[in-house]
């Protein structure tokens, strides 16, 4: 079975999607599969993150036009000359989304190929909700047609399942949730880790940032030895709204940091001892799973698939409000004073290595792609 992967950036700024993708395809390659990757070339790419890329091949391509909508003229081409069995679309609404419904137009009526579609939760409502007129634009010119000649989609949490539906009705969707590897970097001792939560993602409103700032005034004044530290890609200018808040509720307490890739990311979470997720929306938030590998417990939002950090006792999942993050914020540094923290991350690492290993997902996607290419709906 040949694959391709059709993504918008592969750089650092397509952040957590990246990773996916990165290790998804880079898994199936070990297993054997014959699998390219095809994305935008950018800045960040041709400055370092193609070498450090550890993902199947990749082909990049030069992009056009506005950044948001991804215009790569060669992309199709490239497609066509590869002859893949299976088209798995990372992400919509991009001119990706244009070529895949043309592929599958011509594979369908021709070689049999299949189209399969990863949202990436870009059908939640909080993400619909983000500039609906350009989305219905784009869905009138490429995106229905992609829509409507998928054979089958890939949801990474059965949230992101029921949205997948609820938006396009009685769709074949998937759930197999996104991997992690294991860290090379190695953890410190707990004594030797800083009283900091820890805040990792894209600075945007959806990831419910400035909840988490408002949450900590009462934290902070509570416990002024205990840090909070944001930290991601700013892509669209939202740092500066953050670092406002931070000034209103921090009280010197807060920073807001650039993003940090590959070991040093693994080190700033590793040498923190509380990781926070407190998106409005998250359709799987692979940042958990690393933070857990790391063995640091996580605090997450009931935006985001992780309830299950309560049941293997790793962390806390609460409602993305400012009252009950502080709530929980306080629980976290009350569990630490105790002694608790450090042996709830010890669980959290060891349930993330033995449910998230990328061997184990990469073979539950074979077989869905197989499922697929045989033509038969799931369960």
């Amino acid at each position: 079975m040949r694959i391709a992967f059709l993504a918008g950036h592969l750089s650092r700024r397509a952040s957590g999607v990246r990773q996916m993708i990165e290790g998804l395809s880079g898994a199936l390659a070990a297993r054997g599969a014959d699998i390219r990757v095809f994305g935008i070339a950018d800045e960040a790419w041709g400055n370092g993150d193609s070498e450090t890329w550890q993902g199947a091949p990749a082909e990049v391509f030069q992009r056009y036009g506005p950044a948001n909508l991804g215009f790569m003229p060669k992309l199709g081409a490239a497609l066509a000359a590869y002859k893949p069995d299976i088209v798995h679309l990372h992400g919509i609404w991009m001119y990706s989304s244009a070529v895949a419904a043309s592929w599958a137009g011509r594979g369908i009526n021709g070689s049999g190929g299949k189209l399969v579609i990863s949202p990436h939760g870009m059908l939640a409502p909080a993400a619909l909700a983000y500039s609906p007129t350009a989305k219905r634009i784009i869905r009138a010119a490429w995106q229905n047609r992609a829509f409507a000649r998928a054979a089958a989609y890939h949801a990474t949490a059965a949230q992101e399942e029921s949205d997948t539906r609820a938006f396009l009705g009685d769709v074949d969707v998937e759930i197999v949730p996104n991997g992690v590897a294991d860290t090379a970097i190695a953890r410190p001792e707990w004594s030797a880790r800083q009283k900091r939560v820890v805040a990792i993602g894209r600075l945007h409103p959806v990831k419910g940032y400035d909840r988490l700032i408002q949450a900590w005034e009462q934290v902070g004044a509570v416990h002024p030895d205990w840090r909070l530290e944001i930290a991601g890609p700013d892509p669209d200018g939202y740092a500066a709204q953050l670092r406002t808040l931070a000034g209103q509720y921090g009280g010197g307490t807060v920073t807001i940091s650039p993003p940090q890739f590959g070991a040093a990311r693994d080190a700033l979470i590793a040498h923190s001892r509380l990781f926070a997720l407190p998106s409005l929306t998250e359709n799987f938030a692979l940042t958990v799973p690393e933070a857990l590998v790391c063995a640091t417990p996580v605090l997450a939002s009931t935006g985001a698939p992780w309830q299950g950090l309560v049941a293997q006792e790793c962390g806390w999942w609460v409602d993305p409000d400012p009252a009950r993050l502080t709530d929980a914020l306080l629980q976290a540094i009350a569990a630490d004073a105790a002694g608790t923290l450090e042996s709830m991350g010890a669980k959290g690492r060891e349930w993330a290595l033995s449910e998230f290993g990328w061997d184990g997902i990469a073979a539950r996607m074979e077989a869905f792609y197989e499922r697929v290419m045989r033509g038969e709906r799931g369960a």
